[in-house]
């Protein structure tokens, strides 16, 4: 993973407070008009729940100019100095802001300036986000590549969406009215969350100690390491299981290369992969296929249905595909789902029973996926609000009663092997190429 190196900000609603400006720009427009102040707000917000502009979008609906932004009505957000004091001491802070002109005086006046390292705001640059530009302008003058800043800010449309085109990291804050943006696509769904300032500094911290193998994915991880019931371990660097890896990095390319891991298996089904292609597809020096788990592509029903999905995953008839070809593989392996939960930690727990590694080891590997996508379930709340959370989240009972009702129906790992087709050859080798 690279090093973050810059944080950049967006200013308004996000280190600045704008509730006030807005209270009397809102009043203003009532006024003229001729209607209350109330019915002008909830239309606003109506707007804005709409993805739109809502101050704007009420002025022309009413037909009335949009009043002069007062500024001077302005405040800080109450944590604003204290995270720009802490964040600045390991990081190098920026602004990105379309601001009129005296950005950097206004920050000097609200005494944050000090901790900013460098201020690019539209009136001074004569370019305005969601354009691209104002943002490669920040990342020439840091001479900070893409992949080691984060924009952080409380606009999908202005801050979330070009800086992730642009390969930043992206975290949205969900203040004031930008907080209502209802994410709608892939493009708009930031890297993390956080619903107050308080909260970055936590969430920078998580995602500096992250153990993903892949500076482009969440939940990359290794099944080497683990004890095996004849005192040997599964050897690291053999079998890596991942979520999906869109766009890999120069980075995570030369790790899998050095290390020989160039054998990709995804999991997800053809019109999921056809809608969000794996990078690793047409890459020259890679072995890409694509085995379609489709019993593990829906959110199961309820908490209870959970271990039985499970089971369904385990009789795909994708499986014996998936474990000859990762057997047979002259390569090392990385397979992957979507979050590599499921499907993925599925595939994960027949492996390491196969080389008999002890169930409690297992549920620990299962369960890392809980704290490796934390943030991902943070977003499928946002993206998902009628999702039930607990469906989702691992829990250890779902991959223990999996692990039960695999056992109930097929004696062992050999017999489940047995019945879906895969000959003694092929899960020795797996085996073998796990552990010797």
């Amino acid at each position: 993973m690279n090093k973050i190196k810059w944080l950049f900000f967006d200013v308004g609603s996000t280190l600045v407070e704008e509730s006030k400006v807005y209270e009397r720009r809102f009043e203003k427009i009532a006024q003229e008009a001729g209607v209350s102040v109330q019915s002008i707000t909830d239309k606003a917000l109506e707007f804005y729940s709409q993805n739109k502009k809502g101050d704007l979008e009420i002025s022309k609906f009413f037909g009335v100019p949009i009043p002069k932004w007062e500024s001077e009505y302005e405040v800080l957000y109450k944590d604003s100095e204290e995270v720009l004091r802490k964040l600045s001491q390991r990081y190098k802070i920026g602004i990105i802001a379309n601001q009129k002109l005296g950005t950097a005086d206004r920050l000097e006046a609200f005494g944050l300036l000090k901790y900013i390292d460098l201020v690019i705001a539209s009136a001074e640059e004569g370019v305005e986000k969601p354009d691209k530009r104002i943002y490669e302008i920040a990342l020439e003058r840091s001479h900070c590549p893409a992949d080691q800043a984060f924009m952080i800010g409380d606009r999908i449309d202005n801050d979330i969406i070009p800086a992730k085109g642009l390969g930043m990291k992206t975290l949205w804050i969900r203040q004031g009215f930008g907080g209502l943006w209802k994410i709608q696509s892939d493009d708009e769904l930031p890297n993390f969350i956080a619903d107050s300032l308080s909260e970055v500094a936590d969430i920078l911290e998580w995602y500096e100690k992250s153990k993903s193998l892949l500076e482009t994915t969440m939940n990359t991880r290794d099944l080497g390491g683990h004890l095996c019931s004849d005192g040997k371990s599964t050897k690291y660097l053999r079998i890596l299981r991942s979520d999906k890896q869109n766009y890999p990095s120069e980075h995570d390319i030369e790790f899998l290369k050095e290390n020989g891991i160039t054998t990709i298996i995804d999991v997800r089904e053809e019109d999921v992969v056809s809608s969000s292609p794996s990078g690793f597809a047409d890459m020259e020096g890679f072995d890409y296929k694509n085995f379609p788990i489709v019993e593990g592509g829906k959110v199961p029903e309820s908490v209870e249905a959970v271990p039985g999905s499970y089971m369904k995953i385990a009789k795909s008839p994708s499986l014996k595909n998936i474990f000859t070809y990762m057997a047979k593989a002259k390569s090392g392996v990385m397979f992957n789902c979507s979050a590599g939960k499921d499907r993925t930690g599925v595939i994960s727990a027949i492996l390491l029973m196969l080389c008999g590694v002890p169930e409690d080891e297992i549920v620990n590997d299962y369960m890392l996926t809980k704290e490796y996508n934390k943030e991902r379930f943070k977003m499928a709340a946002i993206h998902h609000p009628d999702l039930d959370l607990n469906i989702i989240i691992p829990r250890e009972s779902y991959i223990k009663d999996f692990m039960n009702l695999f056992y109930e129906e097929f004696g062992s790992v050999e017999g489940y092997f047995k019945t879906i087709g895969v000959g003694e050859d092929i899960y020795n080798e797996l085996r073998r190429k796990l552990t010797a």
